[in-house]
This record gives structure tokens, sequence and C-alpha cells, in this order.
């Protein structure tokens, strides 16, 4: 029986919550919950320049979006070369373009929370800026599924200690800049002059951790004089050796479990909203998210999957990753002609039907099934994981029209119907005849399956009869 390590309790607690509403259909339920903050704990201080965590490094932010004219043209710019930036998002606008936040957030860059109406927090009560920020935060995360580390007030409306001390309470570092280009002020018409200046007062003043405050909204603002002035931008900076950071001077992490949960349709997708924050595996070489209906698990060899329902719960059962089938290697993915589904990880897979439930497959056994025509072929689903016969070495799995066994000496092979039903009686591999030597084949007037020490032969007339010896 396996010792559970201390380390495997959040993803234990996660699948608990899973599998006690698991469905027939295989896809679990959970009641809502939120994930915890993973932000680090908050810089008390207003950040207008970064930390010094390099010799020289720059934020790129950009203000008010997300907004679907221009946000998606500099988030292209950033693709093309290689850049991340902080984008201060105002959770109204979130709301109208949840896409547009999560390819945000599926392209490495970081969250911030910009307010809910862009309100001047100046202006508001203490009880109104609190839910300023917290709506822009509840937009956000039920977007993409991620909290906001960063907070910034419309305007610099964050001075306040009102302000600050509610960034802080919610985990938020609140960002100010060092290089404003007032791009907010560029003509509604293309303006090289205009752009030029945009470069300029981006690169100027010279700092070592600048934080420049740029805009890719609001949506009815015209921020094409931004668009056209960003390249420069980031070629000043690239060229002068800085490093693109975020407002605290941290390099961006480009999680591929984040990546592919939005791309599976963030909290509104099958998955729903995450339980856990991601988390590193105790074997040290992958990570996991859990979420409401299932989990993503990631490993440098195998990418990111995800992993549900009655399949997840076989493979916790199992070992999660350290069992004998690793890390998975799809998605959750239905069988063709039958209902059903599966998963196949690096060394054997899990196949679910209503009728079966799931069961694992693996090495030799799996070989020749998926040979055969997997659950199209006669032997149908699984109905067992793989197991150890009990006094002789090898293996075996059982499916719904017979069973494939395995030995180091005589390999895998299939034996199905009244043969092995007379097989069943003899006592299996335990009996005189020892282990099948091959798969059942057409004769004369029936069917045969050799094994170690003889045959059994199958005729119409006849039925089951055994031949030992040979």
């Amino acid at each position: 029986m396996r010792t559970w390590s201390t380390r495997y309790v959040p993803r234990v607690a996660a699948l608990v919550a899973l599998l006690v509403a698991a469905l027939l259909s295989g896809v679990l339920t959970a009641p809502p919950a939120q994930a915890t903050n993973d932000c680090p704990p908050p810089i008390r201080q207003v950040l207008n320049q970064t930390p010094p965590t390099h010799a020289r490094n720059v934020a790129l932010t950009f203000d008010d979006g997300p907004s679907p004219r221009w946000t998606p043209q500099v988030l292209d710019i950033l693709a093309a070369r290689g850049i991340h930036a902080t984008f201060f998002v105002v959770g109204r606008r979130v709301a109208e373009n949840p896409q547009l936040l999560r390819r945000i957030v599926a392209e490495g860059h970081t969250v911030a929370n910009h307010s809910d109406t862009h309100a001047d927090l100046d202006t508001l009560s203490r009880e109104a800026q609190a839910r300023e920020m917290d709506r822009a935060s509840e937009a956000i995360y039920a977007a993409a599924g991620v909290r906001p580390c960063f907070f910034r007030g419309p305007g610099g409306s964050h001075q306040s200690t009102s302000v600050k001390e509610l960034a802080w309470a919610r985990g938020m570092t609140i960002a100010d800049w060092s290089n404003d280009p007032r791009d907010w002020a560029a003509p509604a018409s293309p303006s090289p002059s205009y752009q030029d200046t945009i470069v300029q007062r981006s690169t100027n003043p010279v700092y070592a951790h600048p934080i420049v405050l740029l805009h890719d909204g609001p949506p009815g603002n015209y921020r094409q004089n931004t668009v056209d002035a960003l390249n420069r931008i980031i070629d000043s900076y690239a060229s002068r050796g800085y490093a693109f950071t975020d407002p605290a001077g941290r390099a961006f992490t480009n999680s591929r479990i984040q990546m592919h949960y939005n791309a599976l349709g963030g909290p509104a997708g099958i998955l729903g909203r995450p339980v856990t924050d991601e988390r590193r595996t105790p074997d040290g070489r992958g990570a996991f998210t859990y979420y409401e209906n299932g989990a993503i698990y990631w490993s440098p060899r195998t990418s990111a999957h995800a992993v549900r329902g009655a399949i997840l719960g076989t493979w916790s059962a199992l070992g999660w990753e350290r069992s004998a089938v690793g890390y998975p290697t799809t998605d959750e993915l239905p069988t063709p002609r039958k209902p059903g589904a599966f998963n196949h990880f690096q060394t054997g897979s899990v196949y679910w039907s209503p009728a079966t439930g799931a069961h694992e497959v693996r090495g030799a056994v799996r070989e020749l099934w998926s040979g055969l025509g997997w659950e199209n072929s006669f032997l149908g689903f699984p109905t067992t994981n793989e197991l150890p016969t009990p006094t002789k070495p090898g293996a075996f799995n059982h499916f719904q029209g017979g069973s494939i066994y395995w030995s180091p000496a005589t390999g895998a092979h299939e034996v199905h119907g009244a043969i092995r039903a007379r097989w069943a009686e003899l006592g299996w591999e335990n009996s005189a005849l020892g282990f099948p030597t091959s798969d059942e084949y057409g004769i004369d007037g029936g069917r045969r399956s050799d094994f170690q020490h003889g045959s059994i032969t199958w005729t119409p007339a006849g039925g089951a009869v055994v031949q030992q010896g040979g």
C-alpha cells in the first residue's frame, strides 16, 4: 500500500472534491471554488520604477484595454518580437472582451487591475474604491482564471492611503510609471511626428529600471500612433541591453498549463474554474493545476494535457505521474465509434466507457490490443487494469470480449469465447496448459488457441476440447 507524502495532500483534497461528484459520463463536477491568490507578498510602496533585479530592465505597460481594435495589434507586435508586457485592464472591458484577456494570458503576458469602470478613485468612498478593485479582479478571474498581482488607479489615482491599503490587502503591488509618453493625447489620425514623440518620451529620461506607460484602449480612442511607435520603443531598449520584465522586475512566466487552459476555453470551458494554484509535481519533473472538472498536467517531455472524470480517478489510484503509465500525452478524447473516452500516457492508456468504467492498459498487452483495433475490436473496452498473474511471472487485462495474457516466455496473446471459458475452468495460466502462445486462429471446422503445454480446439459439434502436450 502506498504511503502518501504530505506533498500530495493538496492534490488529494482537490481530487476528492472532484470524485465525490463523478457522473456516469466521466465528466466531474464540483461546487464553485476560488483559487487562492498565488501572487508574492505585495511590495508596500508605489513603484514608479522597477526594483533593481537586473543591471537594466524595463516594464512595458498598457492601460485601458482590452480593445478589439488595438489590443490584437499590440499582441501581434509583442509576439513577433518575443517580448512580454503588463496589461492594466478595465473590468467592464474584460467582461465585453473575455477572449482578448484569454489571449493576453495565453501568450505569457501579465494581467493587472485598472479598476472596474475607470473611475477617478480619489473621488470615491473607501467602500466604492474597494468595489472598483474587486469587480475588476472578479471579471479577470471569470475570463481567464487568474488573479491580478498589480494595481494601477485610473489617471494615477493610487497615491491615497485608502487606495494603497486596499490594494495591498488584496495582494496587489501598485505600479505607477517613470516614462509617460502621453500617447493618450496623440491626434486621432496617423501622425509620424507624434509617433516620434511617443518613442522619445518612452525612452527618455534614461533610467536603469523604467516603467513605461502606454495605452491599448479604451476601444473608442485612437491608438494607432501607439501601435506604430511600439517597435521602435522595443528597439531602443533591446539595443541597450535591457531585460523586459513585469513592474516588480520579475521575468515573465509563460505557463504552458495556463496557455492550455485558455485554449480549452478558460473558466467557461470543460474544466471550469481553478481550485488550486499551479504546483510542482512531487517527482520534481512537472507541474499541475486542478480545476472544478479535472486537471492539467505538464512535463517538459509531454507538454500540457487535461485529464478528467473517471479517467483522472483511475490515474490517481495508479499513482499519478509516478505510476507505470507516467504523464498524459493527450487530452481526454472521445472514442471514435463507441460511447467512451481515453487519455494516452507516456507508457500506456486509460480507456473509459459507460459500461466498463475507466481502466489502464499498457505494455505488450496494449500493443496487441491496439493492433486488433482498440475498443472497436472483438475484445471491446478493458474491464480491468493490467494486473499481475498471481503465481507466475506475467500480466493480463480482461476486456468485454475476452482477455490478453502476457509472460516473458510467451509474449502477449488474446484468448476469448468458449476457448477462454474452458481455459478459465482449468485454472488460467496456473493450469497444466500454462500461458497462451498464440492468438485464437481458424482451423478446418473450428477455432484453436495454442498454449505452452497444449492447445484448446473448439468446434460447433464438440465444443472446447483440450489437447495437452506438444
